[in-house]
């Protein structure tokens, strides 16, 4: 019969196995097909780079987005999408308020805007949006997470994850080893 002790450990080896398997399995969506990250997760974070959405949401603040439904979206509401803003053939990942959807159900087009607060007096985005452009809508943001962010995909943050990783599991068997020769 095992002991409570025992069981406890069992249950937590486990479940930490899941969440790192989850993790990793994330990790992977997102290096090696990061379009099918918020269709299986439900949810993805960007970093805000630019000062468009200012005061909502600031340089550095991390945005997360869930899926996007076209027929639950409003004027008002802060989107995520795929834009060719430099009309250089390449698409960017750009944040904005719904300015305007016009259009039937099978031919909608969205048009957005940077600020809402002046929505009246705005003038619209340059570029013309269908469904397919739209990654995902504002759920939550966290300010100023990015910092930390940028900072772990710079070769330092690279480094200095990799060596805090050593530390901990040769600290981890360490302890394991003292643990044995006391037993």
């Amino acid at each position: 019969m095992m002991k409570n002790s025992q069981i406890k450990e069992n249950i937590t080896i486990f479940g930490s196995a899941i969440l790192i398997a989850i993790l990793i399995i994330y990790i992977l969506f997102q290096l090696f097909m990061p379009k099918l990250t918020i269709k299986v997760f439900g949810a993805k974070p960007y970093n805000v780079i630019t000062e468009s959405m200012e005061p909502v949401l600031d340089v550095n603040d991390i945005v997360v987005v869930k899926r996007f439904k076209i027929d639950n979206a409003e004027e008002g509401d802060i989107i995520t999408f795929n834009a060719d803003i430099n009309y250089d053939g390449t698409k960017e990942i750009v944040t904005h308020y719904i300015y305007s959807i016009t259009g039937t159900d099978e031919n909608r087009v969205i048009r957005t805007n940077r600020h809402y607060d002046n929505m009246n007096n705005a003038v619209p985005d340059t570029w013309f949006l269908n469904e397919d452009d739209v990654i995902g809508t504002y759920w939550f943001h966290i300010p100023k997470l990015g910092y930390v962010s940028e900072f772990l995909k710079s070769p330092f943050g690279i480094a200095a994850m990799i060596v805090n990783i050593g530390v901990i599991v040769g600290v981890v068997y360490l302890i394991k080893q003292g643990n044995e020769v006391k037993e």
